[in-house]
């Protein structure tokens, strides 16, 4: 081997990162293998040349030492006098005696770097020398990736899952941020709501709200990039709530019932004429054509907010309402109990049409405080938090599970700052537009919080849902498509680098996150893991951990979230809130609905978080689309082939279903579903 080679450099510095290009000097070590030999840092420059711009390729050629093709390149920045410049690079590529490698970084650097060629490993295949440097590369970012420390019972986050140590979005590490066109496209967004909010609560000044239609003229905002889906057409039709609740927002808060629960008072002679001739509410019951969704068991332990700065209470009740699938197949309400244990507050589509409209409108509000802190905030957004954090705490970057769950886990932590201030705090926006208070919410959702909740196929399952007889249910239709798909796609990934079950019970570096997860993300304050366990001890229950992962923070979080501002645009559709409180039956009239409904105040700020949170930001990356190349080997290229391949065709399935609807339900187009948790 000679003494001296001429290495082949080049080198990508980002073009989605704010201040990704440097002034400071920048240098290489390339080390060989084991860790045997090394070059030295040397300066990589252009003479004469403006190196690392922003989105810029550089290429340099630079005669040093022969280690050969080298196993890691360490990076160094020396800054000048003007403080530290830090760089944010892509990747580098070099070349040597006909042998090339790829070397990702997709990292900022303010110092120093060591980063490895872009084959995944596992700690106990790699050697001495690469297991010391990850282990020094996991050390430096639990130290720079901090828990939130223990708090007390007044602290925000107390009783929910554990979050960064930082308080605002300026403090998180860079890694976390949003690059420049998400930003670009949230701040957007919320000028666009303050703009909003402000003309419409001086129009409804102008034009107070005095009928349903009114409503409309709130918010006439459209989303160009959009297929119109006419979801609320008929809002108030029977036929448009049972297709809302089905394949809404929030498809998985209804469970098949074969038992009313006692406080449910509805009776056969209630329902007789929803049911039709020749059956009853015990023959439907014992069928399993019956659906039920109990919002005293749901959401009776949520606080209720006040109206904006006042004492006056907002309404949402523990209402029950219940479902029936009829000879036609359709899925509709036959009964609603807006007071549990008090037949005076029990509806069904015999009593007036105020009294049954008025009772869905209370209904649909209760589901609306469901879905925002549920199925949306918590189940999406909070819970997968924990599972980023541990990620990038533990797991090395030239680790396979890093290169796998980093495309969908890395923006969660970028949202969730300002979530906790829009959404979470007390006085937030959500908190005087929504009805329930969100903290206490979330401390109840994740006292009760197992893994198993995330997982779609079980809960499908488990609440009756796989009932082919529900014929229109085309969230579990796309969803058991796309879970099978990125199921298929992870057990390939994670079977090329795990070829046994020992191989998981060997990788401590795995172990280490597992345990960080379970005991600092989510037992943290009661011990309680949820269902998480601290070693992963087989294949398949990593493939389970990977696969739910992706799948909430993809394909579950799309089903939840761009649907938002189309389900809330127009209140009497989905109110947030109420201004009194029930009615009884033969009360209702339409002077009582709009003295219940809520006021603009109320309705705007619905209409303005939903507006921001519906929208697809410039720049988002969708399944199968990974712009990051971290992983290098041939045959993982052709697994996520294989996984695009499948995905293009689930998307042509369902766009040709989509053709002959009514209703086309379009919210889990494959190439509509951001990766990761974005917005």
């Amino acid at each position: 081997m000679a003494d001296n080679v001429v290495y082949k450099i080049v080198v990508k510095t980002s073009s989605t990162w704010t201040g990704a290009e440097t002034n400071a000097t920048v240098s290489f070590n390339l080390i060989g293998e084991n860790g045997e030999k090394s070059t030295g840092f040397f300066m990589v420059d252009n003479f004469w040349a403006n190196d690392f711009e922003r989105g810029q390729v550089d290429e340099f050629e630079i005669t040093a030492k022969n280690v050969g093709l080298p196993v890691v390149v360490g990076i160094k920045l020396t800054h000048g006098y003007s403080g530290k410049d830090a760089w944010f690079c892509d990747y580098i590529k070099i070349e040597v005696d006909g042998h090339k490698a790829l070397y990702p970084v997709y990292d900022w650097i303010e110092d120093e770097l060591s980063v490895t060629r872009g084959k995944a490993t596992l700690p106990q295949h790699s050697s001495s020398f690469l297991r010391q440097m990850r282990q020094t590369e996991v050390d430096r970012h639990k130290r720079d990736y901090e828990w939130m420390p223990n708090i007390t019972k007044d602290d925000l986050g107390w009783g929910m899952p554990r979050s960064l140590n930082i308080a605002t979005y300026d403090d998180l590490p860079a890694i976390f941020k949003r690059e420049e066109l998400l930003q670009e496209h949230l701040d957007q967004k919320k000028i666009e709501r303050g703009t909003d909010i402000i003309l419409n609560i001086i129009k409804s000044i102008v034009y107070p709200i005095s009928k349903l239609e009114d409503y409309h003229g709130l918010n006439r905002r459209e989303f160009s990039d959009r297929q119109a889906t006419n979801y609320t057409v008929d809002w108030d039709t029977d036929e448009g709530m049972g297709r809302q609740v089905l394949t809404g927002i929030n498809p998985l808060a209804v469970s098949q019932c074969y038992k009313l629960p006692s406080y449910f008072n509805v009776i056969n002679a209630d329902v007789r004429q929803s049911l039709g001739p020749n059956t009853t509410l015990e023959k439907e019951l014992e069928a399993g054509n019956c659906y039920i969704i109990d919002f005293k068991e749901k959401i009776e332990e949520y606080k209720r907010n006040f109206y904006w700065d006042t004492d006056i209470l907002l309404h949402v009740p523990n209402a029950l309402g219940l479902f029936h699938i009829n000879s036609k197949g359709s899925f509709l309400p036959i009964a609603i109990q807006l007071v549990p244990g008090d037949r005076d507050y029990l509806f069904t589509p015999a009593d007036t049409k105020d009294d049954w409209l008025l009772a869905k409108m209370y209904f649909r509000s209760a589901e609306c405080n469901l879905h925002e802190w549920d199925g949306h905030l918590f189940s999406t957004h909070i819970i997968m938090e924990p599972y980023c954090i541990a990620l990038f705490r533990c797991l090395p970057r030239c680790h396979p599970i890093y290169k796998l769950l980093k495309p969908h886990l890395q923006t969660v932590v970028a949202v969730n700052p300002e979530g906790r201030t829009t959404l979470i705090a007390p006085g937030s926006p959500a908190n005087r537009a929504i009805g329930t208070v969100s903290a206490d919410a979330l401390r109840v959702l994740f006292k009760r919080h197992t893994f198993d909740d995330l997982d779609v196929m079980k809960r499908l399952k488990t609440q009756g849902l796989l009932n082919p007889s529900i014929s229109n249910f085309y969230y579990r239709d796309d969803a058991i498509l796309l879970w099978d798909i990125i199921k298929r796609y992870v057990s390939k990934m994670i079977r090329h680098f795990y070829k046994s079950d020992q191989d998981v019970c060997n990788d401590y570096e795995l172990q280490d996150y597992a345990n960080d997860l379970a005991t600092n993300g989510l037992g943290w304050q009661d011990g309680n893991t949820r269902g998480i366990p601290n070693k992963i001890t087989t294949i398949e229950q990593l493939v389970d951990i990977c696969q739910v992962v992706i799948y909430t923070s993809s394909v579950q979080h799309a089903a939840v979230n761009f649907g938002q501002y189309e389900t809330y645009r127009f209140a009497p559709n989905c109110p947030s809130a109420m201004r009194l409180p029930p009615h009884k039956k033969g009360e209702a009239t339409m002077e009582r609905i709009m003295q219940s409904l809520p006021d603009a105040k109320v309705a705007l700020g619905t209409i303005a978080l939903s507006y921001t949170l519906s929208s697809f930001p410039e720049g988002e990356s969708y399944l199968g689309e990974y712009r990051e190349h971290l992983m290098t080997e041939l045959e993982i290229h052709r697994i996520r082939e294989e996984y695009r391949s499948e995905l293009r065709e689930a998307g042509e399935m369902m766009r040709k279903r989509n053709e002959g609807l009514e209703h086309p339900y379009t919210w889990l187009y494959p190439n509509r579903v951001p990766n990761s948790i974005s917005i």
